[in-house]
């Protein structure tokens, strides 16, 4: 359960990240430079866990986990006007 709310949460903070670097990369600023760094240290839940998941069913916790995680990032996004 632990790891099924790390990735999610790792999801939400992706999502989020990704819409300001879209922001950053849109608006020409220097912090795109920063955003496009931090990007790959946000996903090391997802290789770890994956990586260590033996079954489809494990896989696909994992999935909706990030899923969740990515809509919930998405719809904060949106209510936020980011």
């Amino acid at each position: 359960m632990k790891k099924y709310l790390i990735i999610g949460f790792a999801s939400f903070v992706i999502e989020i990240a990704s819409t300001m670097y879209i922001a950053t990369v849109a608006e020409r600023s220097g912090y795109m430079v920063l955003w496009a760094f931090v990007g790959p240290f946000l996903a090391l839940p997802f290789v770890g866990y994956m990586v260590e998941s033996k079954c489809w069913r494990e896989r696909l916790k994992i999935a909706f986990s990030s899923a969740v995680g990515y809509t919930l990032g998405a719809y904060l996004v949106y209510r936020m006007n980011i």
